[in-house]
């Protein structure tokens, strides 16, 4: 299927950022060439140039966190603004390059196509290099995904991802930090969404393996899934 220009037009992308003044220019520039030209960017209280970022892109939309809150705030603050503005089709993406956004337009065709809800990039799907240490932290997180959803998914920590206007209206992200990607998982099936996986490309650098997921953050994470006393696990 030719994704229609209209497709796109009510497509809007979020990405959220902390600290990601080199990496960003290029996520954006690849999405305006590919005709996205709803854009927004949400800072998260970065302590670079990251909030100016519309002067060198005049069409992007930045949203400012005064403090860092985080990645899942980060994304439903550029969720609600997208609903706000009309977007029939959601996605995000990650501000430091590692996602291709020339996939956001397999996985909206997908979305389309298939009429289902969320489409989730996957980078097992097809063959990418990744690190020993992204298998073992995404095989963790699939495991915990499963237990806290019901839903298997071969990516359950991907940063790219694209919804509909009608699911994004439902959800709401309940956890801040990297746990909030099993979080949209367990909302899609509490709000029985249809959830497909797509093939994504991934391209990791010391840069971006330094910025994501590591062992600390993990076991940060599996606390706040896990814990008891949370209204919000």
């Amino acid at each position: 299927m030719k994704l229609s220009k209209q497709a796109q037009e009510e497509t809007y992308v979020v990405i959220p950022a902390l600290n990601e003044e080199t990496r960003i220019p290029n996520v954006i520039r690849e999405l305006e060439a590919l005709g996205f030209n709803n854009i927004v960017v949400v800072n998260d209280g970065s302590t670079d140039a990251t909030s100016n970022i519309n002067d060198q892109f005049p069409g992007v939309m930045v949203l400012d966190h005064i403090v860092n809150l985080g990645p899942g705030a980060s994304t439903m603050t550029g969720i609600e603004y997208c609903v706000s503005k009309g977007a029939s089709y959601i996605a995000t993406i990650d501000a430091d390059h590692q996602n291709q956004p020339a996939d956001l337009l397999t996985l909206l065709d997908k979305l389309i196509v298939r009429d289902v809800d969320l489409v989730i990039g996957s980078r097992f799907l097809q063959q990418n290099e990744i690190p020993f240490q992204r298998l073992v932290y995404n095989w963790v997180g699939n495991v915990v995904s499963y237990i806290k959803t019901g839903l298997a998914v071969s990516d359950s920590q991907s940063g790219i991802k694209i919804m509909t206007r009608s699911f994004a209206k439902k959800l709401t992200i309940d956890h801040n930090g990297f746990e909030f990607c099993i979080d949209i998982i367990k909302k899609a099936k509490l709000n029985s969404a249809d959830v497909e996986e797509a093939p994504v490309a991934v391209v990791y650098t010391k840069e971006t393996l330094a910025k994501g997921q590591n062992f600390a953050n993990g076991v940060m994470m599996m606390g706040k899934l896990f814990n008891p006393f949370s209204q919000k696990a």
